[in-house]
């Protein structure tokens, strides 16, 4: 999960128990102002999630003035010291609240972050991302290195009028090629992982001809697929094969592609 989201989870579920309890209010006659004074609590939650810690100070005074102003003009039946009451009351709710996002947005901020540098694999289509597959060809660089191993990549790489012609699908799509098609099409052994329009299959010990048969099986059920799916001729996928040591040079760039796009 990004930072963002999380924000935007942190806000809908403020914001939906603020308007529960702005409901409930009305409907038992609370008066106008002690309403609005509730409802400005999600003024200080949004402006100290996004703000910082200008948003958070800006928005407990702005909103804590408000209330007071308004509470003050329009005192009903209320004493002097039932007002004050209601008023510090608000003071130690924004007062709260405000510190509380800000700390939300620091603080979680960070650890996010740190998650998601960890983060190994892709959110959509729940296979390895850039990172993760990065990590796989360089410990296979090393162990080719040390005991001569060769490992080989099976890229299938979707066009881009393709994804535009069916972008509205093309997350289920990628999903469905890959979960359905690549990982129990290939050995325990192989990794899957995807990179931007590319899904990818490492299949570690394995040389140039094994991965051209490999490559062509995959191939021919996702042309199955497409063609299933878009009631067309298969067209717009890639298939480029790279074999280690054979293929060094090839390998190398892919892999400093990697790098740039982790850094």
């Amino acid at each position: 999960m990004r930072y963002a989201k999380f924000e935007r989870m942190v806000l809908l579920v403020m914001g939906l128990a603020v308007a529960a309890m702005a409901v409930g209010m009305a409907v038992q006659k609370t008066d106008a102002v002690e309403i609005l004074g509730h409802c400005l609590m999600l003024a200080v939650v949004v402006a100290s999630l996004y703000g910082g810690k200008r948003g958070a100070a800006l928005s407990f005074l702005v909103s804590l003035a408000i209330y007071a102003v308004s509470r003050l003009a329009w005192r009903g039946e209320f004493q002097a010291h039932v007002l004050a009451q209601l008023i510090g009351a608000k003071f130690l709710v924004y007062g709260i609240l405000a510190i509380l996002c800000l700390y939300i947005r620091i603080q979680f901020r960070y650890f996010f972050v740190k998650m998601e540098e960890q983060d190994l694999v892709d959110d959509e289509t729940q296979v390895g991302n850039a990172r993760f597959l990065r990590r796989e060809i360089e410990r296979r660089v090393l162990e080719h290195e040390r005991y001569g191993k060769p490992f080989s990549l099976v890229i299938f790489s979707f066009d881009p009028a393709l994804i535009s012609r069916m972008r509205s699908r093309e997350r289920r799509i990628l999903r469905d090629v890959a979960v359905n098609v690549l990982k129990p099409d290939t050995r325990a052994v192989d990794e899957v992982a995807r990179v931007e329009n590319r899904l990818v299959v490492l299949l570690p010990n394995v040389g140039p001809e094994g991965a051209r048969t490999c490559g062509a099986r995959l191939r021919g059920k996702i042309d199955g697929m497409l063609t299933l799916r878009e009631g067309e001729e298969p067209a717009g996928v890639r298939l480029t094969i790279s074999s280690y040591p054979g293929d060094r040079e090839a390998v190398e760039m892919f892999l400093a592609e990697l790098e740039e796009a982790t850094q």
